[in-house]
């Protein structure tokens, strides 16, 4: 026996462990290069749900979902999924059969605005077009699986106009377009969105309509009421209760998937999907909001039926943020940096680690089931996300006009 006492192993750190897993990445002229692009790739290959949770609003960002589209184009690309309402994904997928998508959306903005969420950027739009177009498929669809958006009231109302409704339902539209000219007036005076029709409108009102449009609504009208009504309950529990808000907007997104896939066929069909929403929505178990969200489903979704599911977090390091600034105002450019974010400051550790000035991979499966002491919001992202993504800078996105 050794009568020298065993120094134990240090214990692995975080900053170590990042380093360690840290891998350069590039996107140039559209494609992935540098140690990260074999890595992200070889990934991307064997996954059936890829899924990019992001900071909004960025030029950066659609770049990097640009080059995963591309990625999973080879194996097949069925349809991506964005963060905005059915209606818009539908307005979207019509327009790229034009040559004038972009006039397209800026007619719709500018007629209703606020009407779309995100696919109203133009970096947005383009990748919306670039995934239908490397997908070489005339079947692919876009998704919108989320609420409608705060301006959106005219437009709904409009539809179920056109969806030709019996007499009691048309007016009773024809009843609530006149409250929601108003209340788009009282809006445009301040830009305050909580003067729309979506959140302003009284109970009373919307309770009258349901029973007019229940009495004689077409199909379609029925469908438009309920995303407006859905909606209006989201918006209205985020001011009293935002947990139950986060939870039914979170079902409703979920809800919405199963829709659309079982509409392309159902598992009788293979389909590989893209996602790409805001981060906390695609995380794996229980998200930032103490939510099961959608990454959580489609990660369970996946397991269920043998395939697998790919949750990369990508955000920046610092830049410039678009900020939503009223209803029809232009947007808002804040400076950020993430070390200085009560959300995000978590995240220094990994920018200690990053690699030089370049774009940087963490591979996060590498560091889960082993020494690691993790604090609360590490052991969520190391679980919750498989690949980490930064970006050193972000330059704001710009409104279709």
């Amino acid at each position: 026996m050794s009568v020298f006492a065993q120094t134990p192993a240090p214990k692995p750190t975080l900053e170590g462990s990042l380093a360690k897993a840290s891998y350069a990445l590039s996107i140039e002229g559209g494609r992935m290069t540098g140690p990260g692009a074999a890595i992200l790739q070889t990934a991307i290959s064997q996954a059936d749900y890829v899924l990019l949770g992001e900071d909004h609003l960025t030029r950066e960002i659609p770049r990097f979902g640009a080059a995963v589209c591309d990625a999973m184009a080879s194996g097949g690309l069925s349809a991506m999924a964005f963060e905005a309402s059915p209606a818009v994904a539908r307005f979207v997928q019509e327009s790229l059969k034009t040559s004038n998508r972009i006039q397209t959306m800026a007619e719709l903005q500018k007629k209703y605005p606020d009407s779309a969420a995100f696919l109203n950027i133009k970096d947005e739009n383009d990748l919306a077009a670039h995934c239908a177009a490397i997908s070489k498929r005339s079947n692919f669809e876009i998704w919108g699986l989320d609420q409608e958006f705060m301006g959106s009231a005219g437009w709904i109302l409009a539809r179920m106009l056109a969806a030709n409704p019996g007499p009691a339902a048309r007016g009773a539209i024809l009843h609530l377009q006149a409250l929601e000219r108003a209340d788009v007036e009282e809006a445009r005076k301040t830009g305050d969105p909580s003067k729309l029709f979506l959140v302003s409108v009284p109970d009373s009102d919307i309770q009258g309509a349901s029973a007019a449009i229940n009495k004689d609504g077409t199909p379609a009208t029925k469908v438009a009421f309920h995303e407006l009504t859905t909606s209006r309950t989201i918006y209205l529990e985020q001011g009293t209760h935002p947990s139950d808000s986060n939870a039914s907007r979170g079902l409703l997104m979920k809800h919405n998937f199963l829709t659309y896939y079982n509409m392309a066929g159902g598992d009788n069909q293979s389909k590989r999907i893209l996602f790409k929403f805001g981060d906390w929505h695609l995380y794996k178990g229980v998200n930032p909001l103490h939510q099961r969200d959608l990454g959580n489903f489609i990660a369970e979704f996946a397991d269920g039926q043998g395939k697998g599911s790919l949750h990369i977090l990508v955000l920046g390091i610092k830049g410039t943020h678009a900020v939503y600034s009223g209803y029809d105002r232009p947007l808002k450019f804040e400076p950020f940096d993430m070390v200085q974010d009560d959300d995000y400051k978590w995240l220094k550790p990994a920018i200690d680690a990053k690699k030089a000035e370049s774009w940087t991979l963490f591979d996060l499966r590498g560091l889960r089931f082993g020494q690691l002491n993790l604090d609360a919001d590490w052991q969520r992202v190391v679980y919750g996300y498989d690949l980490l993504v930064l970006i050193p800078e972000l330059t704001p996105a710009a409104l279709i006009q």
